[in-house]
């Protein structure tokens, strides 16, 4: 038998194992339970879920952030109390090597051997000489093992504190550890939801209808925007630049702008700008010089930068990891306003671009330059 026919009869074979399908039929039946079991309350929404499935990942991910920063803090300290408890023994071995032979020399004269030195002296002045300098090596001697007693104490305080930051290493490592396993947990929890949502219909279909239902809540939002009557681009005004933008973070177009018919499900819904599939942690940059009128969460769009370009034009990108701009704040064609992300996203990491004239949505691929 042929290679190409064996392998299309191997899949045959197991697309209908009743065991493969039995597994894949209660991996789905265990999403979906999850997900009802998260959506019971008729009166939360599936964002309302979402935005604190995805807090619950944000606070776990800032603990684990917090804890790594302290186990690095313990492995620093832990390194440089290393490094003193070697400086301290090396002082106390030097001192120790200089001591070492003068205790040994007097332990070998002993007190009769310092008379002897003494009486031996064959005038009283040199008799007062040798006592100056006895008196001298014991002035000496005397320093040297109080530096050793002082180097010994030291080298014990930094041989505690050693031991101290390798406890404390040691405390964070556990924890770190733990924050991982429940960040793993939240982003399980997230992920099942989101699954059961792409594969049930009913629960599909009620994202969908309040994805509609926030899209509505976004064009009321907008239309509240202060208007700006002046052009913010140099030399000309924002209309002028259609067919020369280019998308706020490079990657593919995979949704359009208009009717989306879902393949799955054959279900239609209303799209008012583009999907961009671009990778997570993308820079999103702004199209035109503008000045920034919202930067926030906004329900079914997650981190939701909009920019006013002045004569009633506003560009919107939506589901940012994260916002680097504020509200207020002039920007340039060019100026990363933020990051590509899933926040608030039913789809995963993609950037939703929307162009809006005078609060009506309008389709940015003919803005876009070839």
């Amino acid at each position: 038998m042929p290679a190409v026919a064996l392998a299309a009869l191997t899949a045959l074979t197991l697309a209908f194992d009743p065991r493969s399908q039995l597994s894949t039929l209660e991996r789905r039946r265990e999403a979906e339970a999850t997900a009802a079991r998260l959506l019971a309350d008729q009166e939360r929404s599936v964002f309302d879920e979402l935005r604190l499935a995805e807090e619950a990942v944000g606070r776990a991910q800032q603990d684990l952030a917090r804890v790594e920063q302290a186990r690095n803090a313990a492995e620093r300290a832990l390194a440089e109390a290393a490094a003193a408890e070697g400086e301290a023994s090396g002082r106390l071995n030097a001192l120790l090597d200089e001591l070492r032979p003068r205790l040994a020399a007097r332990a070998r004269m002993g007190r009769a051997g310092e008379l002897a030195v003494l009486l031996s002296a064959p005038s009283l002045s040199e008799l007062v000489k040798r006592r100056n300098l006895l008196d001298r090596v014991l002035r000496r001697d005397a320093v040297l093992v109080a530096g050793a007693r002082d180097a010994w104490a030291g080298r014990e305080r930094a041989r505690a504190g050693r031991k101290a930051e390798a406890a404390r290493l040691a405390g964070a490592a556990a924890s770190l550890t733990e924050l991982r396993e429940q960040a793993r947990a939240r982003r399980e929890e997230r992920e099942t939801l989101l699954a059961a949502l792409r594969t049930a219909r009913g629960f599909h279909e009620r994202a969908a209808a309040e994805a509609a239902a926030q899209a509505r809540a976004l064009a009321v939002f907008v239309a509240t925007l202060p208007a700006r009557g002046e052009a913010w681009i140099a030399g000309g005004h924002f209309a002028s630049r259609k067919g020369k933008l280019h998308l706020p973070s490079p990657g593919t177009v995979t949704v359009g702008f208009g009717k989306v018919v879902n393949p799955r499900f054959n279900t239609v819904t209303v799209q008012h700008g583009l999907d961009v599939e671009a990778p997570a942690g993308a820079p999103v940059v702004a199209v035109a010089p503008g000045r920034v009128v919202h930067a926030g969460w906004f329900k079914g769009y997650g981190n939701l930068l909009i920019v006013d370009h002045g004569d009633g034009y506003h560009t919107l990108m939506a589901h940012l990891a994260s916002m680097r701009t504020a509200m207020g704040e002039e920007v340039e064609t060019g100026d990363v306003l933020g990051t590509v992300g899933d926040s608030g996203s039913l789809k995963g990491p993609y950037l939703y671009f929307e162009l809006r004239e005078k609060g009506r949505p309008v389709d940015p691929r003919p803005w876009l330059a070839n």
